[in-house]
């Protein structure tokens, strides 16, 4: 019998595994799909990598009147081959490291069964597993909507690997995936249309920040339409024709579904052990616990308020890996981090205001040194203090906003003062010598 079986290999679930192997604990890892999960198959690993190209383009496009000369063009076979190169030989390497660990791993479709155990299925082939306590990490998947031609819908799954860019490519949903996406399209030559369902705005982000990033796009040459609800997707040839029920129309040659994401909880048999779940995901309490005492679950599987992202992934991973190997009885206690919407320029965001009284400083900071060095035309911020002259959020606009929330989340977790970071000597001119100009 085990001490714990992880159902999912993904950043969550890998990395609580190491962590309970390193403890002493005899431990099991089951996956159905790609070993090492959506992050570095299909998701924020590959998407960056063809990202990088993108950024460097608009970059030297930005350089193009301080001395940059040639006609710039990026070729999508060999964007999509810089990919591959990454993508191609990651799921056998996550295995063997983790048979190289000693840690035992199945391939196959997991369900819980009556007595409490794991029935794993391969090609009609069962086997049944035991263990103390059982941890849930299958991530998330992308939505398809139930709609006329449903059928005809692809993923961003499937945007990783089109052998040929569409000519015209749309994306129906506007959150963090398909505007990354989007970008990579545009820059490589594709008419990209994003569709979104309700107003022009980008969910969690300030409005005004986001309004001026959904402006960068249509610079890009990106096409954006609000308040439509798309009701069918017909194929028309070698094309497909999207309409909603008031009149809205628009040809493609392939569409991307970026509606969302849902919990990968099909087939596990959840009611069987008494585990709840929801569309939003598995309940857990502080602790990662199921409503099954003997079972666990984190990652992007769970129901949680805070985004669903890889590094929060770890950090609960390295949670739970402290819980189940000692005495501690501590509730999880997540620290602020921040979300990112990469691309030629970047939108951040920090902190979580929670009806606390603060103050508001709109930054432009394209005239500062720092930007024009960089060529970074559209730099601007919005801080928020509280009555102690502190941090306690913001949203960054910028090729940098990366670099930049990454330096805010520090100065909010460390809730550090105008005093202590002058106290602080940074390398000159870099983005974080131009700290102390927040405050």
């Amino acid at each position: 019998m085990y001490d714990e079986v992880i159902i999912g290999s993904g950043p969550a679930g890998t990395a609580l595994a190491y962590g309970l192997k390193a403890q002493g604990h005899q431990v099991a890892i089951v996956e159905r799909g790609k070993w090492g999960g959506t992050c570095p198959n299909v998701g924020c690993d590959p998407t960056k990598i063809m990202m990088a190209t993108i950024e460097t383009y608009w970059q030297a496009k930005h350089m193009l009147e301080a001395g940059m000369e040639g006609d710039l063009k990026i070729n999508w076979s060999s964007l999509l081959a810089r990919k591959n190169a990454y993508t191609d030989t990651f799921p056998s390497s996550a295995l063997n490291n983790l048979k190289n660990t000693n840690i035992d791993t199945y391939y196959g479709n997991a369900s819980f069964n009556t007595e409490g155990q794991l029935n794993i299925e391969m090609k009609g082939v069962f086997q049944s597993i035991e263990s103390k306590r059982f941890v849930i990490a299958t991530g998330q998947s992308p939505i398809i909507p139930d709609i006329k031609g449903k059928e005809f819908l692809k993923t961003s799954n499937d945007f990783l690997d089109f052998e040929n860019l569409p000519a015209r490519l749309t994306f129906i949903g506007g959150g963090p995936v398909a505007i990354e996406l989007a970008q990579i399209a545009a820059a490589t030559g594709s008419e990209v249309s994003i569709i979104l369902h309700g107003e022009r705005k980008i969910n969690g982000f300030d409005q005004n920040l986001a309004e001026e990033y959904l402006k960068i796009l249509e610079k890009q040459g990106i096409n954006i339409y609000s308040n439509i609800e798309i009701r069918q997707v017909e194929k028309i040839d070698s094309a497909y024709l999207l309409s909603d029920a008031e009149g809205f129309k628009l040809e493609a040659d392939e569409v991307i579904s970026a509606v969302g994401r849902k919990p990968n909880v099909e087939g596990l048999n959840l009611d069987l052990v008494n585990v709840r779940n929801s569309k939003k995901g598995i309940e857990v309490n502080s602790h990662l616990q199921t409503t099954n005492k003997e079972i666990f679950a984190l990652g992007d599987v769970i129901d949680k308020k805070g985004g669903k992202l890889t590094p929060v992934a770890g950090f609960e991973a390295g949670y739970l890996t402290t819980f189940l190997t000692s005495e501690s009885q501590d509730a999880i206690d997540y620290p602020l981090y921040p979300t990112v919407i990469f691309g030629s320029t970047k939108l951040a965001r920090v902190g979580e205001l929670n009806g606390l009284d603060h103050q508001v400083k709109r930054i432009d900071m394209s005239n500062w040194y720092t930007y024009r060095r960089f060529a970074d035309p559209e730099a601007k911020a919005k801080i928020y203090y509280n009555d102690n002259h502190e941090i306690i959020g913001a949203t960054v606009l910028s090729v940098i906003a990366d670099e930049i929330i990454n330096y805010m989340t520090f100065l909010i977790n460390k809730k550090m003062k105008l005093p202590e970071v002058r106290k602080l000597l940074m390398a000159y001119p870099t983005p974080a010598s131009d700290l102390q100009y927040f405050y």
